[in-house]
């Protein structure tokens, strides 16, 4: 009741919040609509371009962690007004997503098969994976530049606009997409071909939109390059745990998927679908938190530490609202999502049980997301995140994910099951460190 009866909490919140949960609906359907198209040719190809994509999957976390790392910086430099640093660190962030691009797509490029032979044993399945890989990577480029400059307008709560390109991007991936794979018939090529070229059309509307209507992020180029050593030593000190916890993460939750092999294709091509319809049903959750880590970082920018905590006590309560909410529209919708795949009814019955699993354990997954992501990192605490993430994927997660699917031979949502345990253990530690309040920190000078 507390929660309803702060209206000044929920319009801030709401104004954040839900031009990014559109956003990331429309990102998520980014990936829905290639996996919808794709499952019309097969669950091969299904599993192929799913696994393909796990390198993409940890480059874009690493990615997430240079721009989860700026956005402390970026929300708490908004809440002093001090767009020249916000700049600054707009660069440092720009310059080092393209750095990782470059090594991802050369990685991707000279050794795909190597990277495929790692989630599959399925030669088919393989081959059609390098074949993606060859023309994806160029997407990787597009794609650290919007990343970044996403981050960055929602941090100055110009949260509308990353939604605009967004819908340009989907729009265009999904016109792309019927062309390529079913006009022209290039099948897992042709759905690359699209990425690609949608990618390209949204970094294009980005930049001319933040230019022409002269949002804080915008400037000459010679801005974004006046970080002296004293500024990077003092970034680098708070970002590099946030980075090394998403690639810990990514990697980690990647190995998942070398463990799911042992399942077999058809419990992969489940797996796939599933994850991909799990991330459009979790926008709802993580669009909260990432409103609560801006809503957070600009109060303890002004060095109002009281309200920053109050707030995050408030986010916690909207997260576990909207994950439930979102599970049980999961479990209600699922037989009508599996008519869109034209899959085995063996890979349909993986699913659906799947889509169970994923309906219940999405509360505790959104909940540490809203405690790590949003209200931890948003006072620099991020060596701790770091810590907790990596131990409970590494030393929990992946080690149940081979015992249910290498040694003990379990139905995959069964293993699946098990690998939400981690989540659990993680929950009761988190909410431990949010309410000692020892995250609540002004970083900035």
């Amino acid at each position: 009741m507390n929660l309803i009866k702060d209206k000044v909490f929920l319009k801030l919140a709401g104004s954040l919040a839900i031009p990014m949960i559109l956003q990331d609906v429309l990102n998520s359907s980014v990936n829905m609509v290639d996996t919808f198209m794709i499952g019309r040719l097969g669950e091969s190809e299904v599993a192929a371009v799913g696994l393909a994509n796990q390198i993409f999957f940890i480059f874009q976390l690493i990615i997430f962690g240079i721009t989860s790392g700026s956005a402390i910086f970026i929300g708490q430099y908004w809440g002093k007004n001090d767009t020249d640093n916000i700049h600054k660190v707009m660069g440092i962030s720009i310059g080092l997503s393209l750095i990782f691009a470059f090594l991802f797509s050369a990685v991707a490029f000279f050794i795909p098969e190597k990277i495929m032979q790692m989630y599959s044993k399925d030669y088919y399945v393989i081959e059609l994976g390098c074949e993606y890989l060859e023309v994806i990577i160029i997407s990787y480029f597009f794609s650290a530049v919007i990343v970044s400059i996403n981050s960055a307008l929602r941090s100055t709560g110009k949260t509308t606009l990353p939604m605009c390109t967004t819908f340009i991007s989907l729009f265009s991936n999904i016109i792309f997409n019927y062309i390529f794979i079913f006009v022209l018939g290039l099948g897992v090529r042709g759905a690359a071909t699209a990425t690609v070229f949608a990618r390209l059309i949204e970094i294009i509307s980005q930049l001319f939109l933040i230019y022409k209507l002269k949002t804080p992020v915008a400037a000459k180029i010679s801005k974004y390059l006046k970080a002296d050593k004293i500024f990077l030593k003092d970034f680098f000190k708070i970002t590099i745990p946030v980075i090394l916890n998403e690639f810990m993460w990514a990697l980690g939750t990647s190995i998942y998927n070398t463990a799911y092999k042992y399942s077999g294709t058809e419990a992969q091509a489940a797996v796939q679908i599933s994850s991909t319809v799990q991330n459009l049903f979790m926008v709802m959750g993580t669009g909260a938190g990432f409103a609560c880590s801006i809503l957070l970082a600009n109060a303890l920018g002004m060095g109002d530490t009281k309200k920053a905590i109050s707030y995050s006590r408030k986010c916690i309560k909207i997260s576990v609202l909207l994950s439930t909410f979102m599970g049980i529209v999961l479990l209600l919708s699922s037989d009508f999502i599996l008519t869109f795949f034209d899959v085995s009814d063996t890979v349909k019955e993986y699913t659906y049980y799947l889509f169970i699993v994923i309906a219940i354990g999405m509360i505790a997954k959104t909940y540490n997301y809203t405690t790590i992501a949003g209200i931890l990192r948003s006072g620099g605490d991020t060596k701790f995140c770091l810590i907790l993430d990596a131990a409970s994927v590494w030393l929990i997660g992946i080690p149940l994910a081979f015992l249910g699917s290498a040694i003990l031979n379990l139905p995959i949502y069964v293993t699946v099951a098990l690998v939400f345990i981690e989540e659990i253990i993680k929950l009761f530690i988190s909410t431990k460190r949010v309410l000692s309040n020892k995250w609540a920190k002004t970083i900035i000078n």
